[in-house]
């Protein structure tokens, strides 16, 4: 009997962390936090409305290019984290552009992830112990597949070999790294080589066990690319984990029970 009602319990209160994420390819005002306050490791963005779509982050360089960053959002909630970006085909993860130095191809960085963070990951990387990668992305089925990985040290690009030093950041690539989890999200691709291009994907927050999560705290999403030219860096703020005020109404029942449980028996 004592299985039973503890069984109960834990369905109590797994009832108040249902969670269901909307990953669906498109991104619509209030679905994600995001920060335009100098906080995105540039200093080059704005926040306006596009008629009939969401609130976006765009730099001074949009207009279609294929190495786009126009957007980043992030959102916690139940245990879940959901990312989302808009841009252009960088963000299948495939090379695009060049280097005007090198020729080398352009690509997209890792999403980084640290919590309780002031790291500035244009200089400094210390404070992203997670980087989420993006494995592939499928044109057909609008499938996008991500590795979150930890463990590793992070890469610098600098792919135009000095001659521009503001294009350069800490945080590109995590190497050396472990595969924590896989995972796979949504990939939204627009067919006109514009830069309205949706990558969203989310998993639960459980699996960064790094990160200290029932104290609560700020978890900094940041992305860019091999030329560094568009970078955002968002927050999203975890709230500690409260005890559900379902165990302080059943554990009185409980305990009462295990009482007339152990009578009976005697």
């Amino acid at each position: 009997m004592i299985k039973k009602y503890s069984l109960l319990l834990a369905l109590t209160i797994t009832s108040f962390t249902a969670y269901s994420a909307t990953v669906d390819g498109n991104i619509s005002t209030g679905e994600y936090q995001w920060s335009t306050d100098s906080s995105e490791g540039s200093d080059k963005w704005t926040t306006f409305n596009r008629s009939g779509s969401a609130q976006q982050e765009y730099d001074d360089a949009s207009g279609g290019d294929n190495w786009d960053i126009n957007y980043l959002g992030t959102s916690v909630s139940d245990s879940q984290f959901q990312f989302g970006a808009i841009g252009g085909k960088i963000l299948s993860g495939r090379k695009t552009g060049s280097s005007s130095v090198t020729g080398e191809g352009i690509y997209l960085s890792d999403f980084a992830l640290g919590f309780n963070t002031s790291s500035n990951p244009t200089v400094d990387s210390s404070g992203f112990q997670y980087a989420i990668r993006l494995i592939d992305v499928d044109n057909t089925t609008g499938i996008a597949n991500f590795n979150l990985l930890s463990g590793g040290t992070w890469e610098e690009a600098n792919i135009y070999q000095d001659k521009y030093s503001k294009y350069k950041t800490a945080t590109y690539k995590m190497s050396g790294a472990t595969i924590s989890q896989s995972f796979s999200g949504k990939w939204n691709f627009d067919g006109r080589g514009s830069d309205d291009n949706v990558l969203e994907a989310n998993f639960d927050l459980n699996w960064l066990s790094l990160f200290d999560l029932d104290k609560g705290g700020r978890l900094s999403t940041y992305l860019t690319m091999a030329c560094v030219n568009d970078e955002a860096m968002v927050h999203a703020e975890v709230s500690p984990v409260p005890i559900p005020a379902a165990i302080w109404l059943f554990s009185p029942v409980l305990i009462g029970l295990m009482g007339f449980r152990r009578r009976m028996q005697a």
